[in-house]
C-alpha cells in the first residue's frame, strides 16, 4: 500500500496529523477555442491554455490539536505543502487551506477533511536538491 505511512507535512504547520485519505484531484488545462471559418471540416480547434494545479484533499483522524493546528493555517499565506509516500517519493505544491470542517459519527472514527488549493507547478524533487534554484535567481538592488 503505497499510502501507509504518508504523511502531509506544511512548512510552517509541520505534520498535520494522522493521514486516513488522500486525493489529489490533478491537473487541469484551460482550452483556447481557435475554431475559425478556415477549420478543416467544421472541426473544433484547441490550444492549450493556463495550467491548473487542482485541489489536495485529506482525511485526518480527529484530535483537538490537530483541528487547532488546521484553524491556525485555515485560509492564510500560501506555503510549502508536502505529501510524503512511504517508497521515497515527495509530492510537493505550494498552496493554502481553504475549507476544513469535521464529523463525529456514532460507529466511525471522526474525521477532519481539509482542502489545500494548490497555486503553481507541483514537483516530485530528486532526492539530492535541497531546495529550488528559481526561488533563488532574483535579488532586488533599488
Amino acid at each position: 500500500m503505497i499510502g501507509r505511512g504518508a504523511t502531509l507535512t506544511g512548512a510552517i504547520q509541520g505534520v498535520i496529523g494522522k493521514l486516513v485519505n488522500i486525493d489529489f484531484s490533478g491537473l487541469v488545462e484551460d482550452e483556447i477555442d481557435v475554431t475559425n471559418f478556415d477549420s478543416e471540416d467544421g472541426w473544433n480547434e484547441y490550444e492549450a491554455g493556463f495550467k491548473d494545479a487542482g485541489v489536495l484533499t485529506a482525511d485526518l483522524l480527529y484530535a483537538p490539536a490537530v483541528y487547532k493546528t488546521i484553524l491556525n493555517a485555515f485560509a492564510a499565506a500560501n506555503e510549502l505543502w508536502t505529501l510524503a509516500l512511504n517508497d521515497g517519493r515527495n509530492l510537493c505544491v505550494h498552496g493554502h487551506i481553504r475549507s476544513t470542517s469535521f464529523s463525529l459519527p456514532l460507529r466511525d472514527a471522526a474525521k477532519i477533511p481539509i482542502e489545500i488549493r494548490c497555486s503553481g507547478k507541483p514537483w516530485f524533487p530528486s532526492s539530492s536538491s535541497s531546495s529550488s534554484s528559481s526561488s533563488s535567481s532574483s535579488s532586488s538592488s533599488s
